[in-house]
């Protein structure tokens, strides 16, 4: 072997070896950065559910598009709850009937969302000094939570929300709110609902917390002081697409029900099988109480397998007018 032969081997031997190394310092580089990223993930999933518990945590499992995809079989069928791939993303829950629910995470960086713990969906630092979670349960709902992890943290935290056609929003007298659709067929029922608010410090102690709407936006304010102790975990819980088994009529309809029978007949044959035959309600019975509801300025309401009744104030907001 001449020299210039042994100076190209050489200078093959040292760039092989050169890029054998290169691979061997990202390789564990690309490693460690996996291995933080978990270990960070598992302790916003643990701190989150050292408060919720787990016990209605709904088992999950990768989906295309999701990070997490979650489907409770329910007495109304099968509710479909997806936790999106990244923090900018919403939580979808879709009801039996095909209807979907959609809210948004607050406003955030994108953050590859990773399921961790015993089933929660985790954005760690998704925004400033702040970690977001989700968790399907088992009530055919989600859990989307907020940990707050210190002073500089932002108390009020902003949810979009993406309602089907016919669906409005109306206080409840718990702080929460129920979701109704109107049907289309003279009547509207409870489609879901939003819980009332929660929020603990890192000893569980309750923290102050309410909701406001402003538009389409869920807005939770959390009232920390200088005596909080931080992490606090903070908690829009909702649920959609299980049938409440009570129908609702607005003020117009009642008093349309409370005229005559005839009308009563037409409006109490849209509704579906079950909610009066079962209890043997009769169209007299129906109109009577249309009339009572109505002497009292409030609405109309038929549970099923229940006598029919009344409603107004909070839980009538934006349909018993």
């Amino acid at each position: 072997m001449n020299y210039r032969q042994c100076q190209r081997t050489a200078t093959g031997l040292v760039a092989t070896v050169t890029a054998a190394s290169l691979v061997l310092a990202i390789a564990p580089s690309a490693s460690a950065d996996t291995d933080v990223r978990d270990q960070r993930s598992q302790k916003v999933a643990e701190g989150v559910e050292r408060i919720t518990g787990t016990q209605d945590l709904a088992p999950s499992s990768k989906a295309p598009g999701a990070a997490a995809k979650s489907v409770t079989r329910t007495e109304s069928g099968s509710v479909t709850v997806q936790m999106p791939e990244d923090a900018t993303g919403s939580v979808k829950t879709t009801a039996p009937d095909g209807t979907a629910f959609g809210l948004r995470l607050p406003r955030a960086k994108s953050v590859e969302g990773v399921k961790a713990g015993s089933g929660t969906v985790v954005y760690p630092g998704a925004a400033d000094s702040t970690d977001l979670a989700v968790q399907p349960t088992t009530d055919g709902g989600a859990r989307t939570l907020v940990t707050l992890k210190d002073k500089n943290a932002p108390t009020e935290q902003r949810f979009d929300l993406q309602l089907p056609t016919g669906a409005h929003l109306a206080a409840n007298d718990s702080g929460g709110y129920d979701i109704f659709q109107d049907t289309g067929k003279g009547y509207t029922t409870l489609k879901g609902a939003i819980s009332a608010p929660w929020a603990k410090d890192a000893h569980g102690k309750d923290v102050a917390t309410s909701y406001k709407l402003e538009g389409g936006t869920l807005v939770q304010s959390i009232d920390t002081n200088s005596t909080t102790a931080f992490p606090v975990v903070a908690d829009p819980h909702y649920t959609w697409g299980i049938i409440s088994g009570t129908v609702y009529f607005n003020k117009s309809e009642t008093r349309k029900i409370a005229l005559g029978g005839g009308l009563a007949a037409t409006i109490i044959a849209s509704i579906p099988a079950g909610f009066t035959t079962a209890a043997g309600i009769t169209v007299a019975a129906i109109t009577t109480m249309a009339n009572i509801a109505q002497s009292h300025k409030k609405c109309l309401k038929i549970k099923s397998y229940g006598k029919p009744g009344e409603y107004s104030g909070k839980q009538g907001d934006g349909y018993c007018r």
